[in-house]
């Protein structure tokens, strides 16, 4: 059977639905890898990646013990993940391609976050329906969403929540109310695939909600909160953990510049 006949019917109502699936941070170093595998599976359909032996696609940042991998499940299968990086001296991974435009937040002292890593099993819904035109898909990504929400704006306290996008998902992020950082460009990362970059004022988001009448956004953004226990025990990876990940399975601290690696040893 199908992933999507398991978890999908046609008598399923988006809230029955999302009720079926935890959303929550990585737990454990097995959960951490099939998000890691999700990301590299998704991004090779897309074209956003080359084959990689390990399977798995993640970055320096990663390594982080500020990142955090957000997930949905449902009985031990990663559905979709998120990466929720903070700001630091080695920056975000937007950087490569929006840096002067992430400078103009830091230099107004801006605390700046970035999604990276977003993916979601294409297996679930039919190819090619717009996330705004079907509702099961809709609630399915904007409860990761909300989740990452409620992490920045009600844990960590930061300003802005930036993201690089295809163009082709631009119109459900300015319905989240994101605006564009910069032009369209061609990104590196993701097998210079086109990328349009785009932040959210978290600052003025409620008054944007009430300003445009979204009411039903301004529910989802502060009616409810979730609960701390999606938060935690977050995962904090090990020195052997990281030697799995960055060293057997991956090249990237081989290939991490000596400025990356000392500040990775001043967090270790």
């Amino acid at each position: 059977m199908k992933l999507k006949d398991k978890i999908l019917s046609p008598l399923t109502t988006p809230k029955t639905f999302i009720e079926t699936i935890e959303y929550r941070v990585v737990r454990t170093k097995e959960e951490l890898e099939k998000a890691f595998h999700l990301v590299y599976q998704e991004y090779l359909k897309r074209g956003y990646t080359q084959l990689l032996p390990s399977q798995q696609k993640l970055s320096i940042f990663n390594s982080l013990p500020e990142t955090t991998t957000f997930i949905a499940i449902w009985k031990k299968e990663v559905l979709a993940t998120a990466t929720l990086i903070p700001d630091s001296p080695l920056g975000l991974p937007m950087d490569e391609i929006y840096h002067q435009e992430l400078e103009n937040f830091r230099k107004r002292k801006g605390k700046l976050c970035e999604i990276s890593m977003l993916a979601s099993n294409t297996e679930l819904f039919k190819n090619g329906v717009s996330l705004m035109l079907h509702s099961k898909k809709m609630f399915f990504i904007f409860s990761l969403f909300k989740l990452i929400f409620d992490y920045v704006y009600n844990i960590l306290h930061l300003d802005y929540i930036c993201i690089t996008i295809n163009p082709k998902h631009k119109l459900t992020y300015d319905f989240l109310l994101f605006k564009d950082l910069g032009e369209l460009k061609t990104y590196s990362s993701v097998n210079n695939a086109p990328a349009i970059g785009k932040f959210l004022d978290l600052n003025n988001v409620k008054e944007e909600c009430k300003k445009t009448g979204k009411e039903g956004l301004y529910r989802m953004f502060f009616s409810s909160k979730n609960e701390p226990t999606k938060f935690s025990p977050k995962l904090i990876l090990s020195a052997e953990d990281l030697r799995y990940f960055f060293v057997e399975k991956t090249d990237i601290f081989k290939k991490a510049t000596p400025f990356q690696l000392e500040y990775m040893n001043l967090k270790l």
